[in-house]
């Protein structure tokens, strides 16, 4: 979870530049192994941009995370009950390796 303390323009990688409103945002990922190393590279702030979420990270706060065990497909089963709440802000982010329409979720700031 991290939170964008201002609404931002951030070019996410070749997928283009997108308007990330202010807010708390919800990846959703599934590290299935050195989950501890995972989780200190998305609350670094200074690190090479790898994958989709490191564009997001480096501007927002590191909130926390809530950890789930099970089996990969539970990654997708999650971010689809997700959807049904709160907006995706970048079509397909976070889900290059499955057919979702994205893993990436805004709970936009009422500020």
């Amino acid at each position: 979870i991290f939170h964008l303390p201002r609404a931002q323009a951030i070019t996410v990688g070749r997928f283009g530049r997108f308007t990330f409103p202010r807010g708390y945002y919800i990846y959703v990922g599934s590290a299935q192994r050195n989950l501890a190393a995972r989780l200190a590279r998305h609350a670094r702030q200074h690190k090479t941009l790898r994958w989709q979420i490191d564009y997001l990270s480096v501007r927002a706060q590191f909130v926390g995370a809530l950890m789930i065990d099970g089996p990969k497909s539970l990654e997708c089963k999650l971010a689809a009950v997700l959807a049904e709440h709160y907006a995706r802000p970048v079509p397909g982010f976070g889900a290059l390796d499955c057919r979702c329409r994205g893993h990436l979720f805004c709970v936009v700031d009422a500020k």
